[in-house]
């Protein structure tokens, strides 16, 4: 069965309960086809009608009040109780993460017609979500020493609900030299210069100090990434508690691909179970080194 949804998803109000209620309406298989606005061809549209300068203010207006009133606790219900729901701004990221959230599996996504039109298939029961896909400062599910999960505080640099996403986008675009996913486009334009600062991951001092991480050590990961990894190096990674400051950014040659990676990450856990102290001190030293004269990054 195919579904078609005939208003646009922008008009939609409460869309998470819309997508669920068809979520439990379809059977596993059947597709849902669907159309909104993206916000990019909205401030796009904004700027062709007005001149430049006026064009550009009224974007800036814009964002301000589809894009962060809704997401921030202290003015999200004035601005729910002003625009009904609806008429919202969505960024593509944020459309196929809902869509996602809701059980359904992405099969095709194009800009057709002057709008984005995303035909996915259902393939499990909606997902929990939380304000946390919305909010600034996110507490995300990683797996911490002894396979414990642990909530890992980071700046948002992605476009909301992009964590729904990873699975797709890792099957789009396989991970780069530093086990991220290449050609994210979840990532959104202050996340860009978040990370190549370092800032976002800031908020990471919190899980220091509660002593769920320390400051050098392997990233904690996803249960997808996770997965990725070859048992002995789950077994070997899970035996110490990660760290903000990773091994890869300590390598003078970087490394390249998964396996590398997982090499990188051997050397340090394996000189670290050794001598404890000495390790992440010399690994500390070597990775402030690097990001300062060498200009590494957490992007």
């Amino acid at each position: 069965m195919k579904v078609s949804v005939k208003a646009k998803l922008n008009q939609i109000a409460d869309l998470n309960d819309f997508l669920d209620d068809w979520n439990h309406e379809m059977q596993v298989g059947d597709q849902l086809d669907c159309v909104a606005i993206t916000n990019r061809q909205e401030f796009n549209a904004i700027k062709k009608r007005y001149p430049f300068g006026i064009g550009n203010a009224f974007v800036y207006l814009a964002y301000f009040w589809h894009e962060m009133l809704p997401k921030m606790k202290p003015t999200k219900k004035i601005y729910f109780f002003l625009s009904g729901k609806r008429h919202r701004t969505y960024s593509r990221t944020e459309i196929l993460g809902r869509i996602c959230r809701a059980g359904f599996k992405i099969e095709r996504q194009e800009f057709l017609n002057n709008n984005y039109h995303v035909v996915a298939t259902k393939r499990s029961e909606p997902l929990e979500w939380n304000d946390t896909c919305e909010s600034p400062i996110l507490k995300m599910k990683r797996i911490g020493k002894d396979r414990k999960w642990i909530e890992v505080y980071k700046f948002r640099t992605m476009h909301s609900y992009s964590q729904y996403l990873q699975d797709y986008v890792y099957e789009m675009n396989k991970l780069d030299h530093s086990g991220k996913l290449t050609n994210d486009f979840r990532v959104n334009v202050w996340g860009k210069l978040f990370r190549s600062a370092w800032l976002d991951e800031l908020p990471m001092l919190i899980n220091v100090f509660k002593g769920e991480m320390k400051w050098v050590g392997v990233r904690p990961l996803t249960e997808h990434f996770f997965s990725l990894y070859t048992p002995e190096m789950q077994e070997l990674r899970t035996k110490v508690r990660p760290g903000m400051l990773p091994p890869f950014y300590y390598e003078k040659k970087t490394p390249i691909g998964l396996d590398e990676i997982q090499a990188s990450e051997r050397r340090y856990i394996e000189a670290y179970l050794k001598h404890p102290f000495m390790t992440d001190w010399k690994y500390f030293w070597g990775t402030v080194f690097n990001i300062l004269l060498r200009s590494k990054s957490s992007k």
